[in-house]
């Protein structure tokens, strides 16, 4: 079943696993020739390769919360700014990895913070650097001091996300000194969810364009 509104990109691969074209811009059109079982869909663009007819491809859809789905099909129509094919049912390659970690260097607000059942207000929201997060949780250091079982009200993304997290572990230096705080989301909502994708997959992409950079520069 295509999750139509989750659709990040779509790529599109010959029978040699070369990559033809990746675009965002994918849609549902009517389907006045309805194949049973089967959705139509539409990529536009502008230079897309020609592709004959009938030829086969391999199609990837991404979505927001990193799951991959493939699906092999043929080409109904092809033109320099438009791909229609249809889909039947896909092969999951990869499913969202909560465990993926991105690391980040920024700064997240925190106005309170929960102790059993005591709720604990600070007099200004005091600051949380974070060094990494995935879609299940967050590390961040401080210089407040937290307890494993602490929930913390934590703000970040210049304020579009407000989460409750909850203190997993408190991780020590061999001297004893706290470095940081591993936690985990709580009740996070769908759309929550897939801003935390869309900003993990960003850092992603940012990551992969700096590697290739330095690889550049050390070849040059």
């Amino acid at each position: 079943m295509i999750n139509k509104d989750k659709i990040n990109r779509v790529l599109v691969y010959n029978q040699r696993g070369r990559m033809l074209l990746s675009t965002k811009s994918v849609s549902f059109p009517r389907d006045f020739f309805k194949i049973k079982g089967k959705d139509l869909v539409m990529l536009k663009g502008t230079d897309f390769p020609l592709i004959s007819k009938g030829e086969p491809v391999e199609v990837i859809f991404e979505y927001f919360n990193g799951d991959r789905v493939k699906y092999n099909t043929l080409i109904d129509i092809c033109t320099e700014y438009q791909i229609n094919f249809h889909v039947g049912e896909g092969e999951v390659l990869q499913e969202r990895r909560r465990s993926f970690k991105v690391m980040v260097d920024m700064n997240g607000l925190s106005p309170f913070y929960i102790r059993g059942e005591e709720m604990f207000a600070f007099d200004d929201p005091i600051e949380l650097h974070i060094i990494n997060l995935n879609l299940g949780g967050v590390f961040f250091s401080s210089t407040s001091g937290f307890e494993v079982g602490d929930q913390v009200m934590l703000n970040f993304l210049d304020g579009e996300m407000k989460l409750l997290i909850e203190v997993l572990r408190v991780q020590r230096n061999d001297s004893g000194e706290i470095e940081g705080y591993g936690c985990r989301f709580l009740d996070v909502n769908q759309t929550q969810e897939e801003r935390l994708a869309r900003f993990i997959f960003d850092c992603q992409v940012m990551e992969r364009d700096r590697r290739r950079a330095v690889e550049s520069n050390g070849q040059k």
